[in-house]
């Protein structure tokens, strides 16, 4: 019996994933939304 086991890592990898997913839909919502706000005005003058 060894002092880690599969699943251990298995869950960390999924959890790794879910994270790094859910923080790059944030950063990439929060950068859509400043260049919708300076790209939209600029075309409407």
């Amino acid at each position: 019996m060894g002092l880690f086991k599969p699943d251990l890592f298995r869950s960390f990898l999924i959890g790794f994933l879910i994270g790094t997913a859910g923080l790059a839909a944030s950063i990439g919502g929060e950068a859509r939304a400043q260049i919708v706000s300076h790209v939209i005005p600029a075309a409407h003058q």
